[in-house]
């Protein structure tokens, strides 16, 4: 990865969705060219994909939390990773190092669909203990300097 490249890639964290013709004017090149850069990135597996950036509150899910996770010893993580993978308000998830096993991030409809997707998580899902915290604000636009 050339310092081009790194450009690119830093337009791209900033606004996803640039045009080929704004990436290339910021970076100086033609728009041929920056579609090659991009091409080989994706292709090298340094892009690993687009993806649309939803707001929770218009699609029905404006309350937010994080869920520290601690599995039970009986509980094998892909088979709990999987449960996760089909649970509609897990958003995202993360396997940490530390006093839980698992950071949990869900979207729920309302106080009620978080309190039963939490329980969900010890009924269900294999989990001995949790930690939940509510999302009050999500900080916009960071990542954009992972090239810098």
């Amino acid at each position: 990865m050339d310092a081009v490249d790194r450009v690119i890639l830093g337009q791209l964290l900033r606004i996803g969705r640039s045009p080929l013709q704004v990436l290339a004017r910021r970076s100086g090149l033609s728009v041929s060219a920056m579609s090659v850069r991009v091409r080989r990135l994706e292709e090298a597996g340094v892009i690993a994909g687009f993806r649309a950036q939803v707001d929770l509150d218009a699609v029905g899910r404006p309350v937010q939390a994080v869920v520290r996770v601690g599995l039970a010893p009986a509980t094998e993580r892909p088979i709990f990773e999987k449960w996760l993978g089909g649970r509609p308000a897990v958003t995202a998830a993360w396997r940490l190092a530390g006093d839980a096993d698992y950071a949990v991030h869900l979207a729920c409809r309302d106080l009620g669909d978080l309190d039963d997707e939490v329980r969900e998580l010890t009924a269900h899902g294999g989990a001995e203990r949790t930690s939940t915290s509510m999302v009050l604000h999500t900080v916009p636009d960071l990542g954009g300097h992972l090239t810098d």
